[in-house]
């Protein structure tokens, strides 16, 4: 037993000999290394733009790195915010060469990740790292100094709100969305009514963010300041609709009345081939400029086409306009080219967008369970089958019954998808978390009728 002791604090002794060794390898190694040199970029100022996003941003060259023997070196290009000391680096490119050029997707990229605005040039830091082996310390180059402008990738919306518009709250279903194309600059068709106030929102709810009359440099005629203690916008002009841009850069809001926008669907899939704006045809309900859906009973294999006005003509969509076509939709092959129903008689919603070029079906979304009356099968008696009433919006009336339990499938069946209480982030007062197992929602408020509203999208539960 002594014997392989001695064995064993022999052969541990000498891993940490070997270990301390190649620690001493690595110094030796690295004590006459020759750093290389970033040379000058081919850019100090650069500023990047979507167009540009495939062409080479700036070219980098620097000197082979000398490990004082033969080495097939990788070298890596990084850069970070100037003064960071490369803490956070992000690698723009990995090459053995010793040139390499960064595309602007790639240095965009880059730029975003480490936290830089959009549009607003900032100074960055550049590096080449020289790498042969784990065992050798890797060799840092000089570094060059640059500003970079970004450019944005994602437009997020703001949102209307106000009785100039749909109603004071409450959010989200009384929000009006101006969608953007370009950073910080949105536009929106919308209804406005004359002598009523509103303002913008930068989020679906009262705050943190949100932009009043003086916010603004400039504001359209149309809109004065409410002076109402809150120096929201008042509708000067006359109640209509109207086309309205905000640029948050500028502080500009521009307005010039417009038609109200419309698309109506028509034809033997949903009744009959009746003159858009009459008999069966269907108003489609307007989201923003291009967008519209509706609710229809469709006819299985029957023909229908989009409208854009209450006419024959002159604009109209069939099915070769569309590039993204819901599979229960096909070509009818019918000398116009309609879309073709090829799914069950029944009710179906369909989003339009002319845009992007899809006409998509909405899911349907049931409320089950005790507290509307039973457990039965979403699409069987008492299941109720909400109303789409606005983007991911779905909306349903029911008398809820006091302390029992339901939840929403998006089929009718039990299965795949439902959505339960924890699924939602903002719930009405009079739902609680039923802590039942399945985690559904329990109503706790008198038994009656009341409307639910559901945002699949906020992920919000209203109840009035």
């Amino acid at each position: 037993m002594k014997n392989r002791i001695v064995i064993w604090l022999i052969l541990l002794l000498a891993g940490f000999a070997h270990i301390a060794c190649e620690e001493l390898e690595t110094v030796r190694i690295n004590e006459n290394v020759e750093p290389n040199t970033l040379q000058p970029l081919s850019s100090t100022d650069i500023v990047l733009t979507f167009e540009e996003a495939d062409e080479n941003a700036v070219t980098f060259t620097w000197t082979a790195t000398d490990f004082g023997f033969q080495a097939g070196t990788v070298y890596t290009i990084e850069m970070d915010v100037a003064g960071n000391n490369f803490a956070n680096a992000f690698e723009l490119e990995e090459t053995r060469n010793l040139t390499a050029s960064v595309s602007v997707r790639t240095m965009n990229n880059g730029m975003l990740a480490l936290g830089q605005n959009p549009f607003e040039p900032a100074n960055m830091e550049f590096r080449v790292i020289s790498v042969v082996s784990n065992n050798v310390a890797p060799v840092f180059s000089t570094t060059r100094t640059a500003s970079v402008t970004p450019f944005a990738t994602s437009f997020p919306s703001i949102w209307g709100m106000g009785s100039g518009l749909k109603g004071w709250g409450p959010w989200p279903d009384n929000a009006v969305e101006w969608s953007s194309q370009q950073f910080k600059k949105y536009e929106q068709i919308a209804y406005f009514t004359n002598g009523e106030a509103f303002r913008f929102f930068e989020q679906l709810d009262w705050g943190p963010v949100s932009y009043n009359y003086p916010y603004f440099t400039s504001v359209s005629p149309v809109f004065e300041n409410a002076n109402d203690g809150d120096s929201n916008l008042r509708v000067a002009g006359a109640t209509g609709w109207y086309l309205v841009k905000v640029d948050l850069i500028a502080k500009t809001v521009t307005a010039e009345a417009t038609q109200e926008p419309l698309m109506y669907m028509t034809g033997a899939g949903i009744g009959g081939w009746d003159t858009p704006g009459t008999g069966a045809s269907i108003k489609m309900t307007y989201v923003r400029p291009g967008v519209f859906f509706a609710t229809a009973n469709f006819v299985s294999g029957e023909a229908f086409r989009f409208f854009a006005q209450a006419d024959w003509g002159p604009t109209s969509y069939n099915y070769p306009y569309f590039t993204t076509v819901s599979s229960l939709f096909e070509n009818a092959s019918d000398g116009d080219s309609n879309l073709r129903y090829t799914g069950t008689t029944g009710p179906q919603t369909v989003i339009v967008d002319i845009n992007e070029g899809t006409v998509v079906v909405v899911p349907p979304l049931y409320m089950t369970g005790a507290g509307i009356g039973g457990w039965d099968q979403p699409g069987t008696g008492v299941s109720i089958k909400m109303a789409y009433v606005a983007i991911d919006t779905y909306e349903a009336t029911a008398t809820f019954y006091n302390g029992e339990t339901f939840r929403f499938f998006a089929q009718d069946n039990w299965g795949p998808t439902s959505y339960n209480y924890p699924y939602f982030t903002t719930v009405a007062s009079d739902f609680e978390h039923a802590e039942d197992g399945d985690s559904n929602l329990r109503y706790i408020g008198e038994t009656g009728s009341r409307t639910v509203k559901v945002n699949l999208a906020t992920k919000v539960v209203t109840l009035n």
